[in-house]
């Protein structure tokens, strides 16, 4: 199953660039009504480098996944894959690939495409990707819009 978003900022792709391998959540929760879902505090580069082959790791009140970096293409593309959760979910899904995809637009920003790629597993796949595509689109709208606030108080404003 696919999931994609879209999200516009008044700032370059390359000030939003480290954003999507460094930064941390602001207080503010996410989606009230879908309780029990993760609340993203931080995505890092855990040895502190970028590129193929690196890890990302990404933090939440509930715990942690490990990504494998497939493609870094600085201010343009960022790709990954999950290589291990300790999140409830993990047992049940077999595969999530993730993409950014970074679009300058010289007279409003940029512009940033998440895509989320997953396949479930086991008998019930069916019927949990129901409410894993609402989850993960969820925390994109989330995250995307933690970075607006985020940006808005920092340098990124333009």
């Amino acid at each position: 199953m696919v999931v994609k978003t879209t999200y516009n900022y008044n700032a370059s792709a390359a000030e939003l660039w480290p954003l999507l391998f460094n930064s941390k959540m602001d207080d503010k929760q996410p989606c009230y009504l879908l309780c029990g879902l993760p609340k993203p505090l931080e995505c890092r580069l855990p040895d502190s480098q970028g590129g193929v082959g690196s890890t990302r790791e990404c933090v939440s009140d509930k715990g942690t996944i490990q990504q494998r970096i497939t493609e870094w293409v600085p201010g343009h593309k960022l790709s990954f894959q999950l290589e291990k959760t300790n999140l409830y979910f993990g047992p049940c899904v077999e595969s999530i690939l993730e993409q950014f995809e970074l679009t300058d637009n010289n007279q409003v920003g940029c512009q940033i495409t998440r895509t989320t790629t997953f396949r479930a597993k086991g008998p019930m796949a069916p019927v949990v990707s129901i409410p894993m595509f609402i989850g993960l689109k969820a925390i994109h709208r989330y995250v995307f819009s933690n970075w607006k606030r985020l940006s808005s108080n920092t340098s990124l404003h333009h």
